[in-house]
């Protein structure tokens, strides 16, 4: 949506809620009116691409994950899903982080350790928006499996989960083996 189509939306629901309500303001000029209108129209899309533009940033470095510190816990990237603003997801050097909520807040996590496999998966639409959703296997008994919905650059999350996941294990001596 861009800032025309913002302000025609604005403009529109302004006048349909005054027209609603009886209120009546003539008595300030219509192109002041419309000034009024405009500059809050404006301000809604600073806030439309305020929230888009917080969106998914990888945080630190897979060198990160080999500090002086191996006990410190470091954020490796931080996002959300698409067009949404009450779910936040974390991957930290030991574990995902689900936050939910914009008023409460409730928190699910899964250790790193624990994770299995990662898959990604994008529909055409989603491609052509480089989003899609990481699925995350784990042996957790809460979340055995857990997906991370329409998160932009899904590989690139699912790759930094990956070598979390692998530098977390050899940290803690933790040895790869499948039952066969």
């Amino acid at each position: 949506m861009n800032q025309q189509e913002v302000r025609n939306a604005v403009t529109s629901q302004f006048y349909q809620s005054l027209a609603s309500s009886g209120v009546n303001v003539d008595a300030i000029p219509q192109a002041q009116l419309q000034a009024v209108v405009n500059a809050l129209a404006d301000g809604v899309f600073a806030a439309l691409n305020d929230i888009e533009s917080e969106g998914d940033r990888a945080i630190a470095s897979p060198a990160a994950l080999h500090n002086d510190d191996p006990a410190a816990e470091v954020m490796l990237w931080s996002g959300r899903p698409y067009l949404s603003i009450g779910i936040r997801y974390e991957v930290t050097s030991q574990r995902l982080r689900v936050i939910r909520g914009l008023l409460g807040r409730s928190v699910e996590e899964v250790e790193l350790v624990r994770v299995r496999d990662t898959s990604v998966r994008q529909h055409m639409g989603e491609r052509m928006l480089n989003v899609g959703d990481v699925t995350i296997v784990s042996n957790d008994p809460s979340n055995p499996e857990y997906t991370l919905n329409n998160i932009t650059n899904p590989s690139e999350v699912r790759e930094i989960i990956r070598g979390a996941t692998l530098a977390e294990k050899q940290r803690r001596g933790l040895l790869y083996r499948e039952e066969m």
